[in-house]
Formats: C-alpha cells, structure tokens, sequence
C-alpha cells in the first residue's frame, strides 16, 4: 500500500480514467476523474473513514493504470467503454430487460423486420418490449401486411421469390423485384409509423387507394382500405397519445440497498412508443445522482434515436457534462429537466406509478430469494453472501457429443445473459476429467479478463457428489482461484463439500436446499438441449455429407429451399435443380443416393427427421 502512495505523487491533475488492478491484475474498479491524482488520493485515506464497500475494495488493490484525456467529456467517453469491456467487480452492473422479445428493424441494405431477444447493437432498430411473444408474433404479421419488408433470416440471391411475395407481404429483394432506394423508402414508413408519425403516411396511403379507384384498380385500392384500417387499429394498440407532439424520453429511478430499478418511457410525436426496464446492481459508492449519472452515460451510449429532452425526477451528478456529451452525440441540445408541473409532470408521475409497481413486485421476489442466499451462506459458513452462483454439469450420448453448460444465478434469478456452454475438446464418458476441462477453460477466460467470464463467481455448484467437488476444487487449487466449492447429488439430495467425507443433508423444505435444486436442474435442462442440439447436427451431416457434390453451401441452400432432409429426399429432379447452386448432376446424386438407402443399399439413415 506504502508503494501505491508513493506512485500517487506522480499521478498528473489531469482529467482521465484510473484502473484499479487486484493481485492477479484483473481490472476491479474503472472511475473518471476531473483530476486523477486528487480523486485517487482519496480511496487511500484512514480505512475508519471508507465505507465498508470501499474499504474492501481497496484492501483488494495492488495496482493501478490511469488514462489521461484533454476533458472530462473524453474521460466520460472512456469510462463507460472501459467499465463495458472489463466489467469490474466494484462498479455498477447494468442489466436491461432483454429476456422480453422487442420487434427489431435490422441495419442490412435490405433490412428485415423480427422479434429478438438479444443485447441492443448499434446499426438496428428496436421497440418495445412485448410482455407476450404472441401479441409481437401478431404485429408482425400484421405489419409486414402493411410494409411488404423481407422477414427471413439470410438474404440469398434466388431464382423465384418466396411465398411471401405472392402473399403480397415481401418485396422480393432477394430476386431484384425491388431496388434499394423503394425497399428504403418501405422501412421509412413502418420506422415513422412505429414512432408515432401516422398522419402522413395516412395521408399517403388515401391519396394511393384514391388515385387507384380511379384508375379502376379496384383490388388495389381495397389492399389500400384495409391498411389504412390495420394502421389505424394499430396505432390505437401500440400507442398511448398526448397532447402535445413530445419528443422526450420520461426516465423514473427508484433506489434500493443492493440495486435500483430505472423505467424509461419513450415519446415521439406525443405517442409512448417504446418502454425499457432496467436494473443496476450498485458498486462501492455512489448516491442516487451518481446512479442516473452512469446509467444515462451506458443507456444513452447504445441509442441511436436520441429525444429532444430528458425529464427526470432528481438532477444526475455532473449534469452539464452529460448534458455536452450527449449535445455532441445527438447533434443538438438535449437539456435534462426535472419538471414540476403540466402534462410533461403528468408523464413523469405516470412513469413513476409504473416504476413503483414493478419494484413491489420485484421486492417481494427479491426478499424470498435474499432469505434463501443467507440461508445458505449460514449453513455453509460462507465469508460473502452468494450473489452470484455459478453451476457446471456435463451431458453426453453414450460417451460421444460431450458437452458441459454454465448457468449463472444472480442475487438468486437465473441471469441467463450469463449462462455459457462448453463442447469438449473429448468424447468421453468421464465426468471428472470433463468437469476438470471446463473449470480450468472457464477460468482461463477470467484470467484474461475476457468479460463474458466476468465477474467471477461467489459460490460454484456442481451437479454430483464428492468425486466431481474434488475434481474441481484441485482445478482452483492448481490455478489459485479461491472459490468455495458444493456438490449436490440427485438422489437423496445430498450437500458434498471439499474436505468434508460426509454430506450435508436439509429437509426438503428448505429454501436455501430449493434454490440450490433449481439451480441444478436448470444447469443440467441446459446441458442437455445443447447435448441434443448437437446430436441432432451430427444426425443432419450423416444423411447428407456422403452425397457426391453436395458440400456446405448446397446444403444449406437445399434445406432452406425445403425445410427439411424428407422434404429433400421427396423432391423430384426438376424441383432440385431449381434450387441456387445446384446444377443436373448434383440434382441426380443426391436422387440416387436417397433411392438407394430406400431400398437398404446406402447407409443406415434412421427416422425421416426435421431439421
């Protein structure tokens, strides 16, 4: 500590980003500072006056970096890529609402329109979230009804359009029916309809169905009817309006001890047409300013239809430096207000109403499962609570297609975002050396600070007794990862730990032995669909990768031409030459090889399966 004091002094008074480093140099803590050498200075003050957080942060530092910049916009700029690459421990954790579906529009030169639930990216746009998948699936259907946009999944040059094209609901890029600037001019109208702008497009649609029923296109103009019906019926469903032509997003923050929820609801032209929940897990030491400070930094960072105003309960912490950052974002003011009355603090009162709502629901969640974390902290003596509890399992098929999953539950929920899944380097059918592979790949990944492993996990639960505890605590041995280890075997329900012969067993009632069952049997359901998933691919390759001239590329033109190997193996010659990439020859291979195993002269194909 005596050595990082004395490398303070040459810290410069220069705005920038400080890196705090653990003894194993992974990256702890990223913070921005007006002046790098005063706000450091500052954790390495008497430990009677940190918080608790902060001192036991700054008993973990043996290292620092620091970043200088020209001003504190760029230092702002830096500390959010920074905390997004590294992920450390210390600082606030942002988890968004993704598990819901959002309709997204993609950012591809012809893009598509379909439901995702997936992490934002920079190019694509987004609304929602739909609390029903089905109620999404139905807008779509709906929509590409209207806005004829393509929906599949890859955009491959054919030689006849889809089904879709006849429907009337695709454009047919894929056989050049449409050209850019058309198909353009189609993703314009659906992005304002989306955001409110209908009036226009109304306008556009009556003047079309007009000049068609005069032109005696009758089947037109009646299409031309029921759109404008369906964008009006639409529009009335997905929108709720005011007064006023709003360009704002209303932004509500409720704080608790552990985390905090924030609400965002999104107007454009006066309508709310988008609402994105969030939760940040707090980091060492930060007030309810310094959390819609860094929450408007990450959410505002990944956005790239920015409002025209912010309006806020409470001021955020450096206020006009976000409020530069962002000008300098969007291309023109985006002023952050709080305000105190009218219709935009009717708005604000309205988001409010829904944050408080969804905070009851999730406290009564949370109290549950925070009683079941202290449970098991207590039973197992544990120094830390288990925030984060990571489970291993491994699955195989007779010893072949071995794999291994990683769920991770957070402040006890299953945190799916998190959740990753090994294919071994080995078919094997033993556990212990696959368990041994994983953990050591697992951990390698954190040693590299690689942010998908990141942060390390409090308590790691394997599925199986004491053979597979050891084999893993020899693993955090041999890397020094120091992790508290458990086991939990299936059929009496058995608590196995390092160290100790005999097993721990509670009642079956117990709420910490329940979280642990529903940690394990989540760990082994992902284990076992991916293993699945896996033999369901080897199946595929076995029934076509021995056709002469079929290699990748007609494969996979082949089945999506079909949607599936029976369909395939139905298909006459002329129907198989009609598909991209396919020529006579290849056509009559892949009839002769499927002729074949009909009549027991080709290998064993087994069931007729779906792919």
């Amino acid at each position: 500590m005596e050595a990082l004091k004395e490398r303070l002094k040459n810290v410069p008074l220069q705005p920038g980003v400080y890196l705090y480093k653990d003894a194993e140099g992974r990256v702890i803590y990223v913070g921005k500072a007006r002046s790098l050498r005063s706000r450091m200075r500052s954790y390495f003050q008497s430990p009677d006056r940190l918080l608790p957080k902060v001192r036991a942060m700054v008993a973990r530092i043996h290292d620092f970096d620091y970043i200088v910049t020209s001003t504190e916009v760029e230092a702002l700029i830096l500390e959010n890529n920074l905390i997004k690459s590294y992920q450390p421990r210390y600082n606030i954790l942002l988890r968004d609402d993704k598990s819901y579906p959002y309709l997204k529009i993609t950012g591809e030169d012809f893009p598509r329109i379909c439901m995702v639930r997936e992490k934002k990216d920079q190019v694509s746009h987004y609304y929602g979230p739909y609390t029903e998948a089905a109620t999404l699936r139905d807008t779509i259907r709906l929509l590409t009804s209207i806005f004829p946009l393509r929906t599949c999944k890859n955009l491959r040059t054919r030689s006849r359009p889809c089904l879709n094209y006849d429907m009337g609901k695709c454009l047919a890029p894929c056989v050049g029916r449409v050209s850019q600037e058309e198909y353009a001019q189609v993703v314009e109208e659906l992005i304002n309809f989306l955001e409110g702008r209908n009036d226009k497009l109304l306008e556009k649609k009556e003047a079309q169905m007009h000049q068609a029923a005069e032109e005696l296109e009758f089947e037109k103009a009646a299409r031309l009817r029921d759109q404008i019906e369906a964008i009006k019926i639409l529009g009335v469903k997905q929108q709720v309006a005011f007064a006023r032509p709003y360009q704002l997003d209303a932004i509500a923050m409720i704080k608790g001890e552990r985390s905090s929820l924030v609400l965002v609801f999104k107007l454009r032209e006066g309508n709310i047409v988008a609402r994105d929940t969030f939760w940040l897990q707090q980091g060492i030491d930060e007030d309810k300013s310094e959390l819609l400070a860094f929450f408007l930094k990450r959410f505002y960072a990944e956005q790239q239809d920015l409002p025209r105003e912010i309006i806020v309960e409470h001021e955020p912490a450096d206020q006009a430096l976000v409020e530069e950052w962002l000008a300098d974002k969007a291309g023109h003011k985006v002023p952050i207000r709080i305000p105190q009355r009218g219709e935009k603090r009717s708005i604000l009162e309205m988001v409010l109403e829904n944050a408080n709502i969804l905070w009851q629901e999730h406290s009564r969640e949370d109290r549950e499962a925070r009683a079941a974390l202290h449970r098991l902290a207590d039973l197992l003596a544990l120094e830390v609570l288990p925030e984060r509890i990571e489970c291993y399992d491994v699955s195989h098929y007779g010893g072949k297609e071995t794999v291994a999953s990683m769920v991770v539950f957070t402040a006890g929920n299953a945190d799916k975002k998190a959740y990753r899944r090994f294919k071994l380097a080995e078919d094997q059918n033993d556990d212990y050396a696959s368990m041994r592979e994983v953990l050591q790949r697992r951990f390698k990944e954190a040693l590299h600070n690689n942010p998908a492993f990141l942060p390390e996990p409090d308590l790691i639960l394997v599925d199986g007794g004491l053979g597979q505890v050891n084999a893993v605590q020899q693993v955090l041995e041999e890397m020094q990862v120091d992790i508290p280890v458990i086991g939990l075997a299936e059929k009496k329900e058995e608590i196995y730990r390092p160290h100790f012969p005999l097993p721990l067993q509670l009642p079956r009632r117990d709420e910490g032995l329940k979280l642990l069952q529903r940690i394990r049997d989540e760990a082994h359901r992902f284990a076992l669909a991916y293993q699945r998933q896996r033999r369901g691919q080897t199946l595929f390759r076995s029934q076509l990768d021995d056709i002469p001239g079929i290699g990748p590329a007609r494969k996979k033109a082949l089945l999506e031409h079909f949607g599936s190997v029976s369909a395939i193996r139905n298909a006459s010659e002329e129907e198989l030459v009609a598909v991209p990439g396919m020529n006579r020859p290849a056509a009559r291979a892949v009839l002769a090889y499927f002729t074949a195993a009909d009549y027991g002269q080709g290998e064993q194909l087994g069931p007729k399966s779906e792919v």
